[in-house]
């Protein structure tokens, strides 16, 4: 699959929206981005597919600058376990999220987020209807915009070229970097293509897999071991397989208000401890 061109303008330092949307749906979001960007809305939409560990701080530090993250939820979403994570990530952090419902389905627990995340129903709106339900939404506030900005029909190739340009500055900025640092024969990082928020989740993933965190990866895990609970379970969702779960006896105990709802999802196996 091609890489994904970003769809953003630049946001400076100012308070801005961060668009949380799956790759498939590039096509949908281009119209509400333009009326956004005309009426000088400070958007962000990451381009994904971060190919080195800087890269992914760095869209995962835009990502989490943001003032507002709107879900376009939609059915490639709901299937896109790197979209999803990504809004994971951002609701772990405590950045209010508003979902843009534009199928109709179900947009609380059933995707992790919080029962009282705000949705606004738009399956069949407008492009207008869309944009002024965005901009009347509780949470979206008059700080996000700026002055307005003129953009045609081709806004999307200027923005793609600005945006190519900046990659080779980057680019040649790495090959002198590479150049210059002292050669490392140390084996190659794995980099992880899907975020998780939650360390131990994390470091039980990787011990699992046995390597990156990737889509793929989180679809052949069907069993977990924890020697200490995660605080956040919610992002187990990114496991659609996971059917049974280890769980060290004292952290069972420590957690115990916990693991009735647990058991109920999963096959829950204690281990270690004494037996008592």
């Amino acid at each position: 699959m091609a890489r994904r061109q970003s769809l953003s303008y630049d946001t400076g330092n100012k308070p801005y929206l961060f668009l949380c949307a799956s790759k498939a749906d590039d096509r949908r979001i281009r119209t509400l981005l333009v009326r956004l960007v005309r009426r000088g809305v400070r958007v962000w939409v990451s381009d994904g597919g971060a190919k080195t560990a800087q890269a992914l701080r760095d869209q995962n530090e835009r990502m989490l600058g943001a003032t507002l993250v709107a879900v376009y939820l939609s059915e490639a979403f709901r299937t896109d376990l790197e979209a999803k994570s990504r809004a994971l990530v951002c609701q772990a952090n405590g950045l209010p999220l508003l979902c843009l419902n534009m199928d109709g389905g179900d947009s609380g627990l059933s995707l992790g987020f919080r029962h009282d995340t705000p949705s606004l129903p738009l399956k069949g709106a407008s492009a207008d209807e869309i944009e002024d339900a965005l901009l009347h939404a509780d949470g979206f506030t008059q700080e996000l915009i700026g002055e307005p900005v003129p953009v045609g029909g081709d806004w999307v190739r200027i923005l793609a070229i600005a945006a190519a340009a900046l990659a080779a500055l980057v680019l040649i900025g790495t090959l002198l970097i590479g150049f210059l640092k002292p050669k490392d024969t140390a084996e190659p990082e794995v980099l992880d293509t899907v975020t998780v928020s939650d360390p131990t989740l994390s470091d039980a993933l990787h011990a699992a897999i046995g390597g990156a965190i990737t889509e793929e990866a989180l679809n052949a895990v069907t069993e977990l071991t924890f020697s200490k609970l995660p605080d956040d379970l919610s992002e187990l969702s990114l496991l659609p397989n996971l059917s049974r779960i280890m769980l060290d006896q004292a952290s069972a105990f420590a957690n115990r208000d916990r693991i009735p709802a647990l058991a109920d999802a999963y096959e829950l196996i204690l281990i270690g401890g004494d037996g008592s």
